[in-house]
């Protein structure tokens, strides 16, 4: 079966096998990109989940698709934008209700870089990153998508995306020497 066909079958007859072969061909690609957003696999995993049903039910009210992912990718999006906004949300009425209450700090990217292993500080790097910077690099690096691709996923014009990616790129820069130049004053001398 081709996605073509899949996609057919599921506007037509609402057909759930052709829905269970798109879910398989994209739900690691959709993994990757939620982890990239939520930055927490459970997260992520429950973000699939919810969007692909989303989908699902969505599916008998279009009366066309020709692309299925970068439809469904604007779903899993708008899924991943709001469980952050409900974990800020959250995370502020905990501190409102009990201010006094330290709930540790959250391994930062030195404690990444520390391990040693250059994945790991790239990864670092990344999750400090502005949410639509971490969504546009690992759209375009971990999936390598081109900027046509890109501009439809995102629904933003092509010299947006060309944009955002140039101010992506230096902020990770930025970042990546600051946080290697960070863990070089962090080394004992000998």
């Amino acid at each position: 079966m081709t996605e073509e066909q899949a996609v057919r079958l599921c506007l037509a007859d609402r057909d759930p096998i052709g829905f269970e072969f798109l879910v398989r061909k994209y739900q690691r690609e959709a993994f990757v990109h939620a982890l990239a957003l939520l930055r927490n696999r459970d997260d992520a995993a429950e973000a699939c989940q919810e969007s692909f049903a989303r989908a699902f039910a969505s599916l008998p009210r279009l009366s066309e698709l020709t692309a299925f992912y970068p439809w469904f990718y604007r779903i899993l999006r708008n899924c991943c934008l709001n469980m952050l906004d409900r974990r800020r949300t959250a995370s502020n009425y905990a501190r409102s209700v009990s201010p006094d209450v330290d709930e540790g700090p959250e391994p930062g990217p030195e404690a990444l870089m520390s391990r040693g292993e250059e994945s790991e500080r790239v990864l670092a790097t990344l999750s400090s990153l502005r949410l639509e910077f971490r969504e546009i690099l690992a759209l375009k690096y971990l999936r390598g998508y081109d900027y046509e691709t890109l501009a439809a996923i995102l629904s933003i014009p092509r010299g947006t995306v060309m944009s955002r990616l140039f101010h992506a790129r230096k902020a990770f820069q930025a970042a990546y020497l600051e946080h290697e130049k960070r863990g070089a004053a962090e080394e004992p001398a000998l």
